[in-house]
C-alpha cells in the first residue's frame, strides 16, 4: 500500500472522528497534512519578446480555472532543459491555485544550445553568460505580467502580484534564489553571483530546498560524479525566516527521468515525485496563502511519519 493511499485513507478517519470532538483538534501538531487539487488547469504556450537580450524568449504556462486572483511563481529549468518538462511540479501546483510561468532559458538544448564541456575554461566562461541571461530572464517575466494577461485572456485580472514566488531546480534553483536576494560564491574562484531584483522580496521570505539521497552532480568535461552530495548542514544556525530542507531517501537528481532530462537511468521515480511536489504544496500554502493547517505541518510537521519514512524535513 502506497504512502499517498493510506495518506488519504487516514485523513478520511481522522475527519469523521473530528465530528465527534471540537474543530479546533482538526490537524494534529505532528501531522504532515497535504491537500488534494482544487482546480482544474489550463496551459499556453507563446513567445516574448526581449528587445534587451535580442531575442524571443519561449514560456509557457500552468494556470487554474477560477474566478479569484492567483499567486504566480516564476520557475526555473535545470541547465539543458526547458520549460515544459517540469509538468509534476508545474501543473500540479497550479492544480492548487497558483499560475506558474516557466521561461525556456538560453541555455535549452532544445534551442540548440551546445554546452563547451571538452575546455573548461571556455565552458565557465559560457556559464557566466548563461547564469547572467536567467536572472535577466526572470526579472523580463516579472516586467511582462501584463502582456502574459493580454496573451492569455484567461489570465486577465487573474494574477496577484503582490505574491511572487521564484522556484527552480538544479541551476533553476541557484536562478532562483540568487533573484530573491541571495549572493552565490563559486567555490572554484570565489566569484560572486548577485542580483538587484527586489520583487521576489529577498532571502527575508521563508525557503524551501527540496533534494534526495542520490542527487548527485555531473560535473566537467569528463561528466563525473562529483564527490559530494546535497545535505542538510548541520552547522547550520536558524535564520530570522524559516527555511525548510526536505530530504527524500533514494532520489535521484531528475527523479528517474520524471524532471529535466529523459535520458536517464529509470525507474521514473514517481512515488519521489509526489512526495517533492507536495510537500512543497503544502510550504506554498503556509507561507503564501497563510493557510493554518499547512503551516502547523511544515512547522511541526512529521514528513516522515506521513511517508512511511521515506522523506524528512528539517528546520533552519
Amino acid at each position: 500500500m502506497s504512502w499517498a493511499y493510506k495518506k488519504r485513507t487516514f485523513l478520511s478517519i481522522f475527519s469523521l472522528l473530528c465530528l465527534s470532538i471540537i474543530q479546533s483538534c482538526s490537524v494534529l501538531d505532528n501531522e504532515f497534512s497535504f491537500s488534494e487539487p482544487r482546480y482544474d488547469i489550463k496551459t499556453a504556450e507563446f513567445s516574448l519578446e526581449f528587445k534587451k537580450l535580442n531575442k524571443q524568449l519561449p514560456v509557457r504556462v500552468s494556470y487554474p480555472v477560477g474566478q479569484t486572483r492567483f499567486p504566480v511563481i516564476v520557475f526555473s529549468h535545470g541547465n539543458g532543459s526547458k520549460g515544459d518538462m517540469y509538468k509534476g511540479f508545474t501543473d500540479y501546483w497550479a492544480s492548487h491555485g497558483y499560475v506558474v510561468i516557466q521561461p525556456t532559458h538560453v541555455d535549452s538544448t532544445s534551442l540548440g544550445f551546445v554546452t563547451k564541456r571538452d575546455n573548461m575554461r571556455e565552458m565557465y566562461q559560457q556559464m557566466l553568460f548563461v547564469t547572467d541571461s536567467r536572472r535577466q530572464d526572470m526579472s523580463f517575466i516579472v516586467d511582462s505580467l501584463e502582456t502574459i494577461e493580454r496573451l492569455v485572456p484567461d489570465l486577465e485580472n487573474k494574477l496577484d502580484t503582490t505574491k511572487l514566488v521564484a522556484a527552480g531546480h538544479s541551476m533553476g534553483a541557484a536562478t532562483a534564489m540568487i533573484v530573491a536576494g541571495m549572493t552565490l560564491v563559486n567555490p572554484m574562484d570565489g566569484y560572486e553571483e548577485t542580483s538587484n531584483e527586489t520583487r521576489f522580496k529577498g532571502v527575508k521570505v521563508p525557503t524551501l530546498i527540496s533534494t534526495g539521497t542520490k542527487d548527485f552532480s555531473d560535473v566537467g568535461s569528463g561528466r563525473i560524479n562529483a564527490p559530494f552530495k546535497y545535505e542538510v548542514p548541520e552547522s547550520m544556525t536558524r535564520s530570522f525566516a524559516p527555511h525548510h530542507y526536505v530530504l527524500i531517501e533514494g532520489a535521484d537528481h531528475y527523479l528517474g527521468g520524471l524532471i529535466c532530462r529523459t535520458d536517464v537511468p529509470g525507474p521514473p521515480q514517481y512515488e519521489e515525485l509526489e512526495i517533492a511536489a507536495s510537500a512543497s504544496t503544502t510550504f506554498l500554502n503556509a507561507y503564501v496563502k497563510n493557510d493554518i493547517n499547512a503551516w502547523r505541518s511544515i512547522r511541526f510537521g512529521d514528513l516522515s511519519e506521513a511517508t512511511d519514512g521515506k522523506a524528512s524535513i528539517a528546520l533552519k
